[in-house]
C-alpha cells in the first residue's frame, strides 16, 4: 500500500448462493467473517446480492446464512439480487428476514458517500418476483463451472437482465447533487462492464447520471460469475467474483481500502486484486 492516508475500508461478498443447488456456504461465510473481525476490521461490509435462493429454498435457508453474516463486528448492508427477489417471499420476504427497510440507500462514512441501488426489476412498475423465476430474458444456452467441472445448461438465470426504475434514477440524481463527497456505488447488476446480456436494460440512462455528477469514483457489482474491471470517464467499474455459485473453488470475497490516491482491492480465493490510482 502507498504512503497516502487511508480514508475508508470495507468488505465485499457477492453471489453467495447459499442452498441454490443445495450447497451449504456457512463455513465459507464464517471464514469471511473471521477475516473481517480479526484481521481486516473494515468500516462496514456489503453483501452484493444473490445471497441465497432458487427453486426449493426457503426463508429459513436465508436466515441460516444471514445469522453467520451478522456475526461481523461492523455494520452490514444488503443489495438485492435477482435470485433473492424471485425466491421464497420475494423482495419483501428477503427484507423481513434480514431485517432491513430499504432497497435503495445512501450513507456517509469517513468522508465518502456510498449508494446502494436496486436493479432487480423487470420494468419501472414490475419488480422481479417469484413468478419471474424462469423468465425468458436470458441466453438459450450457458456454460456453468461448478467445482472444476463445466456444464452446459439451458435457460440459465445468470443471463437475467436488470432494470433501475426511473424514479430511482431521479432519486440518485438528487442524492448525488446533495453531496460534495466522493461517491462509491453498489449494485447487483454490472454497469458498463461484462457481457451486455448480464447488465441493466437502461444502463445508458444510469451512467449519464453517474458521469454528470463528477463525484463517482467506483461502482461495484456481482451477478456475472467472473472478475471484470473497466475505467470509463474517470469511474472504475468492477464485477466481483462469486462466493458460491459459478466457481471452481467456493469462498471468494474482497477487502477494499481507499486512500487519498488509490483504490486497493485485495482478493481472496478466486477474486482478482487491483491497485488503481484515483
Amino acid at each position: 500500500m502507498s504512503g497516502s492516508r487511508e480514508l475508508v475500508r470495507f468488505g465485499l461478498v457477492t453471489d453467495v448462493h447459499h442452498r441454490t443447488r443445495g450447497q451449504d456456504l456457512r463455513a465459507y461465510m464464517r471464514a469471511f467473517v473471521e477475516d473481517m473481525n480479526r484481521n481486516f476490521r473494515p468500516d462496514f461490509v456489503v453483501e452484493l446480492g444473490d445471497f441465497y435462493g432458487g427453486s426449493g429454498t426457503s426463508r429459513e435457508d436465508l436466515k441460516e446464512i444471514d445469522d453467520v453474516f451478522k456475526l461481523c463486528d461492523t455494520p452490514v448492508y444488503y443489495v438485492l439480487g435477482n435470485v433473492d427477489s424471485w425466491s421464497d417471499g420475494g423482495k419483501e420476504g428477503f427484507m423481513e428476514t434480514v431485517g432491513i427497510d430499504y432497497t435503495r440507500l445512501s450513507f456517509d462514512i469517513n468522508g465518502f458517500h456510498f449508494v446502494i441501488l436496486d436493479g432487480a426489476w423487470i420494468s419501472d412498475d414490475v419488480p422481479i418476483s417469484p413468478e419471474h423465476h424462469g423468465d425468458e430474458r436470458r441466453p438459450p444456452l450457458c456454460l456453468r463451472l461448478v467445482e472444476g467441472k463445466v456444464f452446459l445448461e439451458e435457460g440459465d438465470p445468470i443471463g437475467h437482465v436488470g432494470h433501475i426504475p426511473s424514479r430511482d434514477i431521479e432519486w440518485l440524481r438528487e442524492d448525488l447533487a446533495s453531496t460534495r463527497k466522493k461517491v462509491i456505488v453498489f449494485c447487483h447488476y454490472p454497469i458498463c462492464v461484462g457481457p451486455r446480456w448480464a447488465r441493466l436494460d437502461n444502463e445508458a440512462e444510469l451512467v449519464k447520471v453517474l458521469e454528470e455528477s463528477g463525484k463517482v469514483v467506483a461502482v461495484f457489482a456481482g451477478h456475472y460469475p467472473e472478475c471484470y474491471y473497466r475505467r470509463r470517464n474517470g469511474i472504475n467499474y468492477f464485477i466481483m467474483k462469486d462466493m458460491g455459485q459459478n466457481c471452481s473453488r467456493f469462498g471468494s470475497y474482497a477487502k477494499v481500502t481507499v486512500t487519498e490516491s488509490e483504490l486497493i482491492v485485495v482478493g481472496e480465493v478466486e477474486q482478482v486484486s487491483y491497485s488503481i490510482k484515483l
